[in-house]
C-alpha cells in the first residue's frame, strides 16, 4: 500500500479505535505515528516535530487562565451580567453572539485570535441561559469566520496580495470574497440552530434580583482585569494567546486571585494529550505525502461546473492538516489562475473563494484551535454542562467540520458563489 494512503487509514484508524474502546485518541495516533516512522524509514524526531507546540501552548495557556476564573466564580457572574444586557429578548442571544463574533473579527484582528477566546464566552451564556452550549459556540465561530475577509485583517491582506501578483484586479475581488464567506457563516448558523433545537431553548428560571445585583470581590475583579489585559493585548496588540494567558495567569496566582493547585488541575490535560497525539500523526501524514494523494486524486476529476467545489473540498481536507492561514491560502491561492486556465471557463476569483471557504470552515474541528477550545471549555465547566462523554464531542466536532465542507460543496455546485461575481 501507497505510504500516504496508509497515513491516512491509520489516521482514522486511530480516531475509530479511541472512540470504540474509550482510549484516548493521541495515544493511539502517537502509537500509530511511531509505528508508520519505522514502517517509512522516517526519523523519529519528524514524529515530535508533529508535535503542534503553539497549539499545546495556545490550549494549556488559555484553559490556565480560565480555570483561575471557573475556580473563584468570576465566569458565573460574567455570564450573568452578559446576558442581562439582552433583558428578556432571551430568543436574540444567539444573534448577539454572532454578530459579535462578525463585527469583532472584522475591524482588524481576523479570525485566529477571536476563535481562541469566543469559546470561552458563548458557553458560560449558553448554560446561563438554556441554550446547548455547543451550538452557542458553533455559532459564535461561524460569525468570525463571516468577518474574515476584511481587507484589514491579517488573513484578508495575505489573500487580496496574493490575488494581485497574479494579476487579478482587487477591487474585483473584495466583494465576492467577503459576501461570499457571510453567506456561508448564515448557512452553518441556520443549519447548527435547527439542529440543536435552538428554537425550543429551555427556558430556566429567571435570576432575582439579589442574583442580578451580585457584585465582583476582590479576586474576581482582578481576574476581570486580567481577562480584559489578555484580550486586549492579544486582539490589538497580536501577542500570542497562549503566552499571554500564562502571563496574565501568573500575575492573578500571585495575587492570590485564584488557588494554583485548584487552577492547574482545572487544565484538561486528557484533551490536551489527544489533540497534540493526533497533531503528531498529522506530521506523518504530511510527511508521506498523505495530502497530496488527496488532493491530487480530487483535482483530476475537475470540470467547468465542478472545479469549484472540488477546490474548496481540498482546502478543507488540507484544512484539517495544516493551518488554513499558515500553510492553505499561501500553498492554494496561487494556483487558481492556472487551474482557471487549464480547466477553461472558471473565475480564478471563485476559486479563491472555495479556498478561503475551504480552509476556513473546518477550523470548528477538535483538530484546531477553536474545536478543541470548545471540547476545552465543555471539560472546564464539567459541572455546569453535565457529564459528557468527551471522545463523543471529540467526533461530534469533527462531524460538524465535515457537514460545513459539504455545505461548500452543494453552495458551490448551486451557483451560489457566482452571484456576487
Amino acid at each position: 500500500m501507497n505510504v500516504g494512503l496508509l497515513s491516512i487509514v491509520l489516521l482514522c484508524a486511530a480516531i475509530v479505535i479511541g472512540f470504540v474502546r474509550k482510549v484516548n485518541i493521541g495515544l493511539v495516533a502517537l502509537l500509530f505515528a511511531l509505528a508508520l516512522s519505522k514502517y517509512a524509514g522516517i526519523p523519529e524526531k519528524t514524529v515530535i516535530q508533529g508535535f503542534n507546540v503553539n497549539l499545546f501552548i495556545t490550549l494549556m495557556g488559555l484553559t490556565l487562565l480560565f480555570s483561575i476564573l471557573k475556580t473563584n466564580g468570576t465566569i458565573d457572574i460574567m455570564a450573568k451580567k452578559i446576558v442581562s444586557l439582552a433583558g428578556n429578548n432571551k430568543y436574540l442571544i444567539p444573534v448577539m453572539v454572532y454578530l459579535v463574533g462578525f463585527i469583532l473579527t472584522t475591524i482588524g484582528p481576523g479570525a485566529i485570535p477571536m476563535l481562541a477566546i469566543m469559546p470561552a464566552f458563548s458557553i458560560p451564556i449558553a448554560i446561563a441561559k438554556g441554550y446547548n452550549p455547543v451550538m452557542l459556540a458553533l455559532i459564535g465561530s461561524f460569525g468570525i469566520f463571516s468577518g474574515r475577509m476584511s481587507t484589514i485583517t491579517p488573513e484578508g491582506i495575505l489573500v487580496y496580495n496574493l490575488l494581485s501578483s497574479q494579476g487579478i484586479d482587487i477591487t474585483q475581488a473584495i466583494k465576492p470574497m467577503y459576501m461570499n464567506m457571510i453567506i456561508t457563516g448564515i448557512v452553518l448558523y441556520i443549519i447548527a440552530f435547527i439542529y440543536y433545537k435552538g428554537f425550543s431553548v429551555k427556558i430556566l428560571r429567571e435570576d432575582n434580583d439579589k442574583e442580578q445585583e451580585q457584585k465582583l470581590n476582590k479576586q474576581q475583579f482582578l481576574s476581570l482585569v486580567g481577562l480584559i489585559v489578555m484580550v486586549i493585548l492579544v486582539i490589538f496588540g497580536k501577542w500570542n494567546a497562549g503566552l499571554t494567558s500564562f502571563a496574565v495567569s501568573a500575575v492573578l496566582l500571585t495575587l492570590k486571585a485564584g488557588g494554583e493547585k485548584e487552577s492547574v488541575g482545572g487544565i484538561p490535560w486528557g484533551t490536551l494529550l489527544m489533540i497534540s497525539g493526533v497533531s503528531s500523526m498529522m506530521g506523518m501524514v504530511v510527511e508521506t505525502g498523505g495530502i497530496k494523494t488527496l488532493t491530487t486524486a480530487l483535482a483530476a476529476i475537475m470540470t467547468p461546473n465542478t472545479s469549484p467545489a472540488i477546490m474548496g473540498a481540498t482546502a478543507g481536507i488540507m484544512s484539517w492538516f495544516s493551518s488554513g492561514l499558515g500553510v492553505v491560502f499561501p500553498t492554494l491561492i496561487p494556483t487558481v489562475t492556472n487551474v482557471a486556465q487549464v480547466v477553461g471557463n472558471v473565475n480564478p476569483i471563485e476559486l479563491a473563494s472555495m479556498v478561503v471557504i475551504g480552509g476556513t470552515v473546518t477550523g470548528v474541528s477538535p483538530l484546531s484551535t477553536t474545536g478543541a477550545l470548545i471540547i476545552a471549555m465543555m471539560l472546564a465547566l464539567d459541572e455546569k454542562v453535565g457529564k459528557f462523554d468527551n471522545m463523543k464531542l471529540f467526533i461530534e466536532l469533527f462531524a460538524w467540520s465535515v457537514v460545513a465542507l459539504v455545505v461548500l460543496v452543494i453552495l458551490a455546485l448551486l451557483g451560489v458563489y457566482k452571484i456576487f461575481l
